[in-house]
């Protein structure tokens, strides 16, 4: 599944990082050591255009060299493309007749050994925060499909866990001062984070407001080792169930 997220870098320049994140339940992958990489200099990267021509360099290099595409970043009037494969052989015949096809475009290229995927894991697979980032706008999507107010306040729920009924305990306690209440506390035995509450509070889910308290949530379960997992609400106009 191939999703977005944006983010800044150690200089404060934005940048969005597209990612296939289903590649994370192989990464990394023995049989295609090698990253492939070619970045073009694109005013409009979301244009028809270069859309087209993106699809068709995804899809041959799948073709005729067994690629599988990780990802891209969008930066600075770049677009880097990523790709990882068995081998480099023929990666510059193929990007070149793909170009030949769609006109030309500034471009650099190159490859290199990637046996452990780190551009994957550690440049383009989102950091926890950026996941929660990225189902907050995939949930608020769904609720705006449905009709949805988001500036009405409504009841939402929201789930955290721990390794410790103690990091459990005191999370729950520091939580109740940002206003939210404990709906119930769970355990699973047979998770590493077996002790986990589901808290409640009322509020609207303007993407604003969620960015707030989904911030808040995460920041405070890692003080405690803990996990946030995200939230869910229902429709504000007919109160039938969504996430």
């Amino acid at each position: 599944m191939i999703d977005f997220y944006d983010t800044l870098d150690n200089e404060e320049t934005k940048s969005r990082v597209e990612v296939d994140l289903s590649l994370i339940d192989e990464a990394p992958d023995a049989e295609r050591p090698w990253l492939l990489w070619i970045f073009f200099k694109i005013s409009d990267p979301f244009s028809t255009e270069f859309i087209r021509f993106r699809d068709d360099l995804a899809s041959t290099l799948f073709e005729q060299l067994e690629a599988l595409y990780a990802g891209c970043i969008i930066k600075d009037g770049w677009c880097e493309f990523y790709f990882y494969a068995s081998t480099s052989k023929k990666f510059e015949n193929i990007t070149s007749d793909v170009m030949a096809r769609h006109g030309s475009y500034p471009y650099e290229r190159g490859s290199s050994k990637d046996a452990k995927w780190e551009m994957y894991l550690e440049r383009l697979y989102p950091e926890p925060i950026d996941m929660i980032k990225m189902q907050n706008r995939d949930t608020i999507a769904a609720l705006l499909e449905a009709g949805d107010d988001l500036n009405r306040a409504r009841e939402v729920e929201h789930y955290c866990f721990f390794q410790t009924p103690t990091a459990l305990k005191r999370f729950s306690e520091s939580i109740i001062s940002e206003g939210f209440d404990v709906k119930e506390e769970m355990n699973n035995d047979e998770s590493e984070y077996a002790y986990g509450v589901t808290l409640i509070k009322d509020e609207s889910i303007t993407p604003e407001q969620v960015e707030e308290t989904t911030s808040t949530l995460y920041e405070a379960t890692l003080i405690e080792h803990g996990i946030y997992e995200g939230w869910s609400t229902v429709l504000a106009e007919d109160e039938h169930g969504a996430e």
